[in-house]
């Protein structure tokens, strides 16, 4: 198996320079040597300027400045060029509020966030984040998953570290909002050292620039990844796992162009875990339907593993257009924006399954994703907080797909608490909900995901999904399904 792991992540940061202010974006691929997006840069090269000399050579502009209380929208407009949300106007526009006022929250029930990097501040900066949206005390637990005690010691300073660590960041107190009885287990994981030099190199310093030496590192991450899970459901018998991760198809064949099988024999044991009652949810990237991954940089249609798993809930990005007191201000949209654009189309690799069988007009014999899409836009991003980059502790919009999973893991929480039960694949129920007006499942037709990739339409496509959700309905219905 050969490929580059991916973390995806997004923010929005504002850079001063002397007197002036300048407004930077983006999202970034924690990857092998493939070329990513150009927009990919702009909020590394803002980490970058806020580690301190000795950990990054950048000079081309101070500490990202985020903001020490709680911005408006009209601020986060001011400043940063675009809108932000605060979280619990996310969570209204979702329906969710009424479930949580219903007594909804998530009690008794876990949700582990698998991802990468965990920074020395993820319990105080949760913390601080219940306090300001006045939920209760978060039930957070850290449980690396480090067999060969490879975890090295965070560090801000090292931009990969600080930009995985947004993303965790990002996660977590988007799974408190939502499900804010929850536990929360954050399973980071001890890379190899291979993956590690190519997942974690420190900026500045040599990346490896064969597609064999990305394969060995991605190849070793990636059973890592599965073996991390298994030891995951096994200690804590989560509801949902939402899987920070990812892996280009086309990457996977060594950028050859022929599928990769391996990936697919490693579907029974995803299977497995999804049999066993844990719903696996994983989002479909942020560099569009076709990333320019290609030998020469060129743009190719690749799905990413493990969303294209059809064991694995696939999540796309969306946008929400609210107002400053939450209200929409229009339909939801398919995400793309300058930092980026949803990942979404058909699989290279698994063949198309019983429960995609309506949409096989869209899909033909493929597996195609998204399944749905959530709010993960970098432009309108919901505000996290944060108290580990060197520019200062406070709140600053973020976006990407780490949004995106997350939310829904906290949403299977939910419903599970409802059903009393865990629902486990839930892909059969989505999918009839789907064709029923009342089921929850809210369409979107406009957007398209990126540079040769797809437009909404109405009903399934590949830049949606079935569309988005109205949560104080389809949970409900999700549970019911499981009787």
């Amino acid at each position: 198996m050969a490929a580059p792991l991916t973390k995806r992540w997004c923010l929005l940061a504002t850079t001063s320079v002397a007197t002036l202010t300048v407004t930077v974006s983006g999202c970034g691929d924690v990857s092998g040597p493939e070329p990513r997006r150009a927009a990919a840069t702009a909020v590394s090269d803002a980490v970058r300027a806020s580690a301190p000399p000795s950990a990054s050579p950048s000079p081309s502009a101070a500490a990202p400045r985020p903001f020490r209380t709680m911005p408006t929208a009209a601020q986060c407009r001011a400043r940063l060029g675009t809108a932000c949300h605060r979280p619990d106007l996310v969570r209204s526009a979702y329906g969710v509020d009424k479930l949580n006022s219903a007594g909804l929250t998530g009690k008794g029930r876990t949700v582990v966030v698998y991802e990468e990097v965990v920074p020395d501040t993820l319990r105080k900066d949760l913390e601080t984040f219940s306090r300001a949206m006045k939920l209760p005390k978060p039930d957070l637990a850290v449980d690396p998953y480090d067999p060969a005690g490879r975890i090295a010691p965070f560090d801000p300073g090292n931009k990969r570290m600080a930009d995985a660590a947004v993303e965790t960041t990002l996660a977590v107190q988007t799974v408190h909002m939502v499900a804010p009885d929850a536990k929360i287990v954050v399973t980071a994981i001890g890379l190899p050292e291979a993956a590690r030099r190519t997942v974690l190199a420190p900026a500045g310093s040599p990346r490896p620039q064969s597609a064999r030496e990305a394969a060995e590192g991605a190849a070793a991450g990636a059973e890592l990844i599965l073996d991390g899970i298994g030891e995951s459901v096994h200690r804590h018998t989560p509801d949902a796992i939402s899987i920070g991760f990812g892996i280009p198809e086309y990457t996977a064949a060594g950028n050859s162009g022929e599928p990769a099988d391996d990936l697919e024999e490693l579907g029974d044991p995803l299977a497995a875990v999804v049999a066993g009652g844990t719903t696996l949810v994983a989002d479909a990237g942020d560099s569009g339907a076709a990333p320019p991954i290609g030998p020469g940089g060129e743009r190719v249609r690749s799905a990413s593993w493990p969303a294209s798993d059809p064991s694995v809930l696939a999540l796309g990005a969306s946008r929400l257009h609210l107002d400053d007191k939450g209200e929409r201000t229009g339909p939801d949209t398919v995400r793309r924006d300058r930092a980026g654009a949803t990942g979404g189309g058909p699989s290279q690799i698994f063949p198309r399954p019983v429960y995609q069988d309506r949409v096989s007009d869209v899909v033909d014999e493929s597996r195609g994703t998204c399944d749905l899409s959530m709010d993960a836009s970098a432009s309108g991003g919901a505000l996290i907080y944060q108290g580990f980059l060197p520019g200062g502790a406070g709140w600053m919009p973020a976006g990407g797909a780490a949004g995106a999973a997350p939310v829904f893991a906290a949403l299977v929480a939910l419903a599970n608490e409802k059903a009393g039960s865990r629902l486990g694949g839930i892909h059969d129920a989505l999918y009839a909900l789907a064709r029923d007006p009342k089921g929850g499942v809210v369409d979107i037709t406009v957007g398209d995901n990126g540079p040769d990739g797809f437009e909404a339409t109405r009903g399934y496509d590949l830049a949606s999904g079935l569309g988005t959700v109205d949560a104080s309905v389809l949970v409900p219905k999700l549970a019911a399904a499981a009787d």
